[in-house]
């Protein structure tokens, strides 16, 4: 490994000196101030698509001011976004403006339509109240790329590391974007295309398209404390996460073999305790390549809502995390992790009408926590991985979740259960691949309640478990805090500073996309 190092700093130092000069050089042009906004309702001459959204979107958007934005190579869009008022409609049409000094950048089209591309310079900072609408006309659709040395890590950021905004409660939208974030001669690669901290209203990110970049899609990640029922004011992030298609892609590595993105979606709500209805992961769908589909990590008492979506990944292939920090994440299909403290209430995670196609463990859980289980058909090496065994899963009465067997996959409507729904009806079922002899119950080792599957119902003895202390694992020790034992057990929790040998392989890999 000293040889390969070696060799790739005597390779990559003059080029990543070049770049950085080149970076450092650079000059921010002022660039054209924001077109005014007009009410919504007094928009006239709409292209087909502006007219369209502003139909769909005619009762969420009523009483505000919309601004309709063109498409130009030469524009930064974000400091456009970033120079508009709190609760402002932003609909970004098909039109372009053609540029004599600056060619356009031609972006990858995922859906096979006529790509119109926005560019940022820098990352959007979506204040209050704001919308992102994606407003194409029919065969073309809206792409927000990234434009040559790109500075950041993220391309959309929401909320902030230090505190919860209380006086922000307006939802924020995202919706019918194409998301690439990837461009050839960055020295920071995207690691998310949407970091979301800590606010205290709603996020919808809807019907877009995400290429994931190097760590995750959307990475909704607040560290600090709050108890959400303490005011129902302060609830903390809110996120609905529904419709979307999310792509993982492997990049070419100029040393040999392939770079796996590490996670589709990432929510890490450690310090949040007892919020309710205010996260759900509803009726997307997880292709390609990806070491997860989503990792999920929550604090005592709150609930997750997943429901109907499609995961058809593969998990192979070295990640990000792998290369910069030589630690390996999970892999499978979707890793829920609670916390270690048996004296307060474990959170809840909801699993109903999921399809998991993935090529390693379709379902991980991690510490003390809670999950009902309805009608998911798992197919995978291994339906479960249990880390640690030590601490206990709960099995949850599964039969308030019967009404999301019946709904649509994509379906981001909640309905409550009308019916009383038998066993019968919202049983999972279970399918090995790849020669394995895995059962539907295999991986399980500390499971009080049962699952239901066609096959069998999943009924573990419970191994010894510590139900009055805080106890580490692997040493039977007490620890100090719920975070100790989930950083040591899975290294792909968070986004991590990049090492020197780290930028030096991402710019081999990004020189040659």
């Amino acid at each position: 490994m000293t040889k390969l190092q070696n060799h790739l700093t005597r390779l990559f130092a003059p080029l990543l000196l070049l770049q950085a000069l080149s970076l450092h050089a650079q000059t921010t042009q002022p660039g054209t101030p924001p077109p005014a906004t007009v009410p919504c309702d007094t928009l006239s001459g709409n292209t087909t698509g502006v007219q369209q959204r502003l139909n769909q979107y005619n009762g969420l958007i009523y009483g505000r001011d919309c601004v309709v934005l063109s498409a130009d190579p030469a524009e930064d869009i974000a400091q456009l976004i970033n120079g508009m008022a709190e609760n402002t409609v932003i609909l970004l049409s098909s039109n372009t403006v053609p540029s004599v000094t600056t060619p356009p950048l031609v972006a990858d089209s995922v859906t096979g339509k006529t790509p119109v591309n926005y560019l940022i310079g820098n990352e959007i900072v979506l204040k209050n109240g704001q919308l992102i609408i994606g407003a194409a006309d029919d065969g073309f659709e809206i792409v927000i790329s990234v434009q040559q040395s790109y500075p950041k890590e993220q391309m959309v950021r929401v909320g902030t590391p230090d505190h919860f905004q209380f006086g922000e409660t307006k939802d924020c939208h995202i919706s019918h974007v194409t998301f690439l974030p990837f461009e050839p001669k960055g020295l920071i690669p995207v690691t998310a295309i949407v970091l979301a901290e800590c606010y205290n209203r709603r996020l919808v990110i809807e019907n877009n398209i995400f290429r994931i970049p190097y760590w995750t899609a959307v990475d909704l990640n607040c560290k600090k404390p709050l108890d959400a029922s303490n005011n129902e004011t302060r609830t903390g992030p809110g996120l609905l996460f529904t419709n979307n298609t999310v792509i993982g892609k492997a990049i070419p590595m100029l040393v040999g073999g392939e770079l796996t993105p590490s996670l589709g979606i990432h929510i890490s709500l450690p310090a949040i305790k007892n919020q309710f209805r205010r996260l759900a992961i509803i009726g997307n769908t997880f292709l390609g390549k990806m070491a997860e589909a989503g990792e999920f990590i929550l604090g005592p008492g709150t609930r997750l809502d997943v429901f109907r979506n499609i995961i058809k990944a593969s998990n192979a292939g070295v990640t990000y995390l792998v290369l910069v920090m030589g630690g390996y994440p999970l892999q499978g299909g979707l890793a829920f992790l609670g916390h270690n403290d048996t004296d307060v209430e474990p959170p809840l995670f909801n699993l109903a009408g999921n399809q998991i196609q993935v090529t390693a463990d379709a379902i991980i859980v991690n510490a003390s926590l809670q999950l009902a289980l309805a009608c998911n058909h798992l197919q995978a090496v291994s339906p479960w991985k249990q880390l640690p065994q030590l601490f206990g899963l709960k099995a949850v009465n599964p039969l308030p979740l019967g009404a999301e067997c019946e709904e649509p996959t994509n379906s981001s409507i909640v309905m409550p259960a009308t019916t009383p729904y038998s066993i019968n009806q919202i049983v999972n079922t279970w399918a090995a691949i790849n020669n394995s002899t895995a059962t539907a119950c295999s991986g399980l080792a500390n499971l009080v309640g049962q699952f239901f599957f066609e096959s069998e119902n999943c009924s573990i003895i419970p191994t010894p478990c510590i139900t009055d202390r805080n106890y580490d694992a692997a040493s039977s020790a007490p620890v100090a805090s719920i975070s100790a034992p989930v950083a040591s057990i899975s290294p792909a929790l968070k986004p991590i500073a990049i090492s020197g040998l780290g930028v030096i392989i991402t710019l081999a890999i990004l020189l040659i996309l």
